[in-house]
């Protein structure tokens, strides 16, 4: 196993609960520390090693490093390099080399072929060469690993018999695909509609809320429909470290034959351009009075500023706005200056005169200091 981060953990761990010794190979102390603590008593074993030489003779090779995105959003392979130049010296006849990192398609035919045959291996004769994109849903509540359908695409007939062999062992289900591009591609697919349909719950989410439309009722209601419909919930916008780039991967495939999607590039700009609408309930130094003398709550707004957020503040104690706050939009409702909703309000003085439940519906997230409001799937009392 190259590389131990939460992909490479939990194949490496699932693979020794199925029964294999495994090795694991990372340089970073915390990444190995973390894979041992969680491999727990079965029927294979494991072993954390910052040594390339604990691989050598390893029936089976997973690449599991990262594929980040360079300072001009192309696909770094650098690690991908490193670990199959690594692989290709340790290999023994017969061995099984899988890709699990997300590349662009062509990775595994192109680059992870070239580099096992300039070290004179015959792929598909003396070593066997696959490609299983990872399916992580990190989270508390995902399900098990073993039960997500696997994908698994080869370069040739004996190369897709023994990494089929490898991987029943692991996975409920396994799906084979027609070739290495096709499993490739699906990845990004996969994580380019989870992008399309989040910069469009986005914008949804901004005209549902001017027309005084609760979104996410508006989500729980199509969602009933059993079929064609996916839910998407409103948020900040896409993060996690699949979502913002595979679509990336898939774009710069497309333009290099001329048919770049134009559907793609404006959800990539739509996510790359959001930003969290605040809104600061209170800002004076104490209830009900008028004074913003060291007040906690203007902290808390230069701060939200340096952070990109879009801000407003209101306050129903405050007359005319003094200078100290003529940088940060003033809202006379508990909503944006535009109307629309917050993304989050936060309660920075708990005024008499603010009506309490109408805090608890000003934004989907609230964020209660005080400890006042009634606790509920929306409410953070911090």
């Amino acid at each position: 196993m190259l590389g131990l981060g939460y992909v490479g953990r939990g194949s490496a761990l699932g693979a020794a609960a199925a029964g294999y010794d495994v090795v694991g190979y990372d340089p970073a102390l915390e990444a190995r520390w973390l894979a041992t603590a969680g491999c727990k008593q079965g029927l294979g074993s494991f072993h954390a090693s910052a040594d390339p030489a604990a691989l050598a003779g390893a029936d089976t090779w997973l690449i599991c490093v990262p594929t980040p995105l360079d300072a001009r959003g192309r696909p770094d392979l650098t690690a991908v390099r490193a670990a199959l130049g690594m692989a290709a010296r340790g290999l023994k006849p017969g061995a099984l080399v899988c890709l699990i990192s997300t590349c662009q398609p062509g990775a595994t035919n192109g680059l992870c072929r070239s580099i096992l045959e300039e070290a004179g291996w015959r792929v598909g004769q003396d070593v066997f060469l696959a490609v299983s994109p990872e399916r992580e849903n990190p989270g508390p509540y995902a399900p098990p690993t073993r039960s997500v359908p696997r994908l698994l695409g080869a370069t040739d007939d004996a190369s897709c018999r023994r990494a089929l062999a490898f991987w029943r062992h692991l996975m409920d289900q396994v799906e084979v695909v027609a070739s290495p591009e096709v499993a490739e591609f699906a990845k990004l697919l996969e994580n380019t509609y989870r992008l399309v349909n989040i910069a469009l719950m986005d914008e949804l989410h901004a005209a549902f809320t001017a027309l005084g439309v609760a979104t996410r009722d508006v989500v729980a209601a199509a969602a009933t429909k059993p079929f064609g419909f996916a839910p998407f919930w409103p948020a900040l916008g896409a993060g996690g470290h699949c979502i913002p780039k595979d679509p990336a991967f898939l774009q710069m495939e497309a333009g290099r034959v001329g048919a770049p999607s134009a559907l793609l590039a404006k959800a990539t700009s739509r996510n790359r351009g959001r930003v969290a609408r605040v809104l600061v309930a209170g800002v004076t130094y104490k209830p009900d009075v008028a004074d913003l003398r060291a007040a906690a709550p203007l902290r808390l707004l230069r701060g939200l500023h340096g952070a990109q957020a879009e801000l407003a503040w209101h306050d129903p104690v405050i007359g005319t706005a003094p200078k100290t706050l003529t940088s940060v939009p003033r809202s006379v409702a508990l909503s944006m200056p535009d109307g629309a909703q917050p993304d989050a309000a936060i309660l920075g003085t708990p005024h008499r005169a603010f009506d309490l439940a109408a805090i608890i519906r000003a934004a989907p997230l609230v964020f209660d200091p005080f400890g006042i409001l009634t606790a509920g799937q929306s409410v953070i009392v911090v």
